[in-house]
């Protein structure tokens, strides 16, 4: 797989060979990375992913507010997401549609943003069940 390759300065250098390329090459880089690096990679884009919606969920309450609707604003940061959409639309008919659709776009928002931080915590409750049945 890697051959020898002497220099003129009596140092040697090791090179790939062609067929050692193609067989590393053939591998994708999921195999090719360890199993911790692996799950170092995947703890930062989870890290990523929830800091991502935190900005997001905080600049839709800070919108929400800002919108004169801060009853949606507290309704999230008291964990009493999601919400029906359809309801909203509803309560606030007598809205044109121009502010309706902002208005729907970030409650949907926090409904992706509540149903993930579910996810998560469910996530880690089935762990921690599993680590006190061992």
């Amino acid at each position: 797989m890697f051959r020898q390759v002497s220099r003129t300065s009596g140092t040697s250098c090791y090179f790939m060979s062609s067929e050692g390329q193609e067989m590393y090459l053939r591998f994708d880089q999921t195999m090719r990375r360890s199993p911790y690096r692996m799950s170092r990679i995947l703890a930062r884009r989870q890290l990523l992913t929830k800091i991502q919606q935190e900005i997001e969920a905080k600049e839709a309450c800070d919108w929400l507010r800002a919108a004169g609707f801060p009853q949606y604003a507290q309704l999230y940061e008291d964990s009493q997401f999601p919400i029906d959409i359809a309801a909203v639309k509803k309560d606030h008919d007598f809205l044109d549609k121009d502010l309706v659709e902002p208005l729907c776009r970030r409650l949907n928002t926090l409904n992706k943003c509540a149903s993930m931080k579910l996810d998560v915590n469910f996530q880690r409750k089935k762990a921690s069940k599993h680590y006190e049945n061992l």
